[in-house]
């Protein structure tokens, strides 16, 4: 998921989001690469940037940090990043790279926070929100955005207003959606994989209605299926209660 750029930051995040789209995998900076390369380089214009916008730096320290799958050193650049005021896109930047790292909690206690239609970033967080699991939120903060007349694209919002009838019909809710998505996010570390989230509602009145998160995987259908099974046992350590209204599932994706 792409960093939202800002003026002072514009180009350093460009090219964190280059180095993000060239692979699915964090980068391991042990190796030597034109990935780990670019990321020494990356890291050099963040400490310049130190001197002029404190704020900024940590804020882009934060997304570089992400790029190397370092939940603690994002968190801890963020926090920082924060102390300093509220710029927007560190408040926005914050939510995107806790889904990164699979931190679906994280991400929705910050979504719940940011994405107030009152703080005027609804418009371009809702979409994340959902992929936190925040889905009741979402709609709650979508009847909010209408009565203040705030525009945005609602062309999706259907299908989320079906995901959360379906899931609060059943008793589900986003705190027991982001807790679930957690463990996948546990799985795709191991993998050393940044989540690809992709949330589906079949809705077939008197056959089946349910929500599904799906992660693609750039790996064979065999190894999708191991992941599955890695993840059906952190499931039950983590003691997640399960409901055929709400699945979770690692689907293979060529690379």
């Amino acid at each position: 998921m792409k960093a939202l750029p800002h003026p002072k930051t514009n180009a350093i995040i460009e090219r964190i989001n280059a180095l993000q789209a060239a692979s699915r995998y964090f980068i391991d900076s042990e190796k030597i690469s034109e990935s780990t390369r670019e990321l020494r380089s990356i890291k050099h214009d963040i400490d310049a940037l130190f001197k002029a916008d404190a704020r900024s730096a940590w804020e882009v320290t934060g997304a570089w940090k992400a790029l190397i799958g370092d939940w603690e050193g994002v968190r801890d650049a963020f926090r920082k990043s924060l102390a300093l005021g509220d710029s927007g896109t560190n408040r926005m930047n914050w939510v995107i790279n806790c889904l990164t790292l699979g931190m679906f909690s994280a991400a929705s206690s910050a979504y719940a926070d940011a994405g107030k239609p009152e703080f005027g970033y609804f418009g371009r967080l809702y979409g994340f929100g959902v992929r936190a699991g925040a889905i009741e939120q979402t709609v709650r903060f979508a009847e909010r955005a209408r009565e203040m007349n705030i525009p945005w694209d609602e062309s999706d919002m259907q299908e989320v207003a079906e995901a959360n009838d379906i899931l609060r019909e059943a008793g589900v809710s986003d705190e027991d959606v982001s807790r679930h998505l957690d463990v996948a996010g546990v799985v795709l570390r191991r993998h050393r994989l940044r989540a690809d989230i992709h949330p589906r509602v079949i809705n077939a009145e008197g056959f089946f209605r349910g929500v599904t998160f799906a992660f693609p995987v750039p790996v064979s259908v065999s190894e999708a299926f191991e992941m599955n099974m890695e993840l059906a046992d952190e499931e039950a350590q983590a003691g997640v209660k399960k409901d055929v209204a709400f699945d979770v599932v690692f689907e293979a994706k060529a690379a």
